[in-house]
């Protein structure tokens, strides 16, 4: 089997709770760090990978190179990355923060089940932390290069973090899988690896893009696979009023401009709309338990234990 000798490693944890399987077939677990430096008081969650076995190493290269230019990132709108590793059996291990509350694909969807639509104000907050946090990114040469509405978190105060910085390349690399509740899933279509962002405008325009047809989809209610044609673009366009639909008119249906940056987006979707406690209050009020999930009040109860019972630490070896 293939190894990759990863620079970066995993730190120590302790199991906590496992959360199932992610959207691309990751096995998702709450764990505990447990080394000096770590923020002690909340928890990670680490994300195991299976890659296709065999790969030779200088295929996993662009994967190695994403992932370790996103660890340094710090910004409040991003879930940190604590670390990485494959190991001899073609597993990526992920290690990251956890962030409480529930991804954007889940509020879209409970409010959806009551036959309502988020606000104006509430998709333009959303979107103006999106694009701070990419601008960010981009000023640290880090291309997201898979923004959607399940890696996007809203906290109970109206918090907004992206998440999953770095992984992009991985879905290339991903083996199939099978489980019972999504058998025989393949990963997503192999698409153009985004390296050398420094000299990449365009991939950080697409991040901006991206974003700008999640909030058409909050905005219109309709999910669509792949990307939406200009005729439907427009359609949905229709049910803003006049300054939200300038802003993500021009960013979806025009050609990408040398202005074009996360800082400029945030601050025009900022302007579209004064959003505020209105924000907090929309958050608060989202059908069933709110943003809230029983795994945060699970975690809750976890941080208590952890705080009061030894534990052995679990580290991955290379």
């Amino acid at each position: 089997m293939s190894v990759l000798p990863f620079a970066s490693r995993l730190p120590a944890f302790a199991p906590i709770h496992p959360l199932g399987r992610g959207p691309l077939g990751e096995w998702v677990s709450l764990v505990w760090p447990l080394e000096a430096g770590q923020r002690g008081d909340s928890p990670l969650v680490v994300k195991t990978y299976l890659l296709a076995p065999g790969l030779a190493p200088e295929t996993r290269l662009p994967l190695e190179s994403a992932l370790t230019r996103a660890v340094p990132l710090r910004h409040p709108g991003i879930a940190r990355l604590h670390g990485f590793q494959v190991d001899a059996r073609d597993t990526l291990t992920v290690v990251s923060d956890y962030v409480p509350g529930c991804s954007l694909a889940t509020a879209r969807r409970r409010v959806a089940g009551r036959g309502a639509r988020l606000s104006e104000a509430f998709v333009c907050h959303v979107g103006a932390e999106v694009a701070g946090a990419l601008h960010a990114a981009h000023a640290t040469q880090v291309v997201h290069g898979g923004v959607r509405a399940n890696r996007i978190r809203l906290g109970p105060r109206g918090e907004v973090t992206l998440t999953d910085f770095g992984l992009r390349p991985a879905c290339r690399l991903l083996r199939r899988f099978t489980s019972p509740a999504l058998p025989d899933v393949a990963p997503p279509p192999v698409l153009p690896v985004l390296e050398d962002a420094v000299d990449a405008p365009l991939a950080e325009h697409a991040d901006l893009r991206a974003l700008g047809r999640v909030l058409l989809e909050l905005v219109t209610g309709r999910v669509s696979a792949t990307d939406p044609a200009p005729a439907e673009v427009e359609a949905g366009l229709r049910e803003l009023s006049p300054a939200p639909r300038d802003v993500l008119g021009r960013l979806l249906l025009d050609a990408p401009r040398e202005g074009d940056t996360g800082a400029r987006l945030q601050a025009e979707l900022r302007a579209c709309c004064h959003a505020g406690a209105e924000v907090v209050r929309e958050v608060a009020a989202l059908p069933g338990s709110g943003p809230l999930s029983p795994v945060d009040v699970y975690v809750g109860a976890a941080s208590v234990m952890a705080a009061s019972v030894p534990v052995r630490p679990r580290a991955l070896k290379s």
